[in-house]
């Protein structure tokens, strides 16, 4: 093993990989779903499958790997509908943070379809070049709870703004509101 505890063979360094078996993610189309104001959230049958691969995760002991991934995956999926890329797309949120630090690292992916009515699964093999160090994988869930705070604080802010011009807006004098738009200057003519 070397200092981040990936097999060495000879003089050749094999890639850290982490190796799981995941129940068949839930639909995209019901993956998210709108909220007033936040755009779109997680549901919350999203929400149970990323605990479910949470704890899937966390009980085979994997570390987030570091630096470019390469996911190589075959999704058996209970029925002859829906498409791989919705799939992708949900694993790769539910992984986040968990086999690797952010899907950003992924940079190949080779996935194949199958059909098992009987066991629908995802069983996937992510590899890079080394594990992400605790102190790494602290500083990066640190960051992510940084810019969901600041998107939260920008959020609220962009919020109290226009509530404060709705406001605004209300209380305009019947007399503005008579004026004819030419005399304000709003109607591209002369003004007065």
């Amino acid at each position: 093993m070397d200092s981040s505890g990936c097999p060495v063979s000879g003089s050749d360094v094999t890639p850290c990989e982490v190796r799981l078996v995941l129940p068949y993610p839930p639909s995209a189309n019901t993956y998210w779903k709108p909220s007033r104001g936040r755009g779109l959230v997680p549901s919350g049958e999203a929400l149970a499958y990323k605990a479910s691969v949470a704890r899937l995760v966390a009980a085979t002991g994997a570390r987030p790997l570091a630096g470019p991934v390469r996911l190589f995956l075959t999704a058996y999926r209970p029925r002859r509908v829906g498409d791989l890329d919705n799939t992708l797309k949900v694993l790769g949120d539910a992984l986040n943070g968990l086999a690797w630090l952010d899907d950003e690292q992924v940079v190949a992916i080779h996935a194949e379809r199958a059909d098992d009515a009987m066991a629908p699964r995802v069983e996937l093999v992510a590899t890079a070049a080394r594990h992400a160090t605790p102190e790494e994988a602290a500083a990066h869930r640190q960051a992510r709870a940084e810019r969901a705070a600041k998107a939260r604080a920008t959020r609220n802010r962009n919020r109290a703004a226009k509530a404060k011009a709705k406001g605004k807006a209300s209380r305009k004098s019947l007399a503005d509101l008579a004026t004819p738009a030419v005399r304000r200057g709003r109607a591209g003519g002369a003004v007065g």
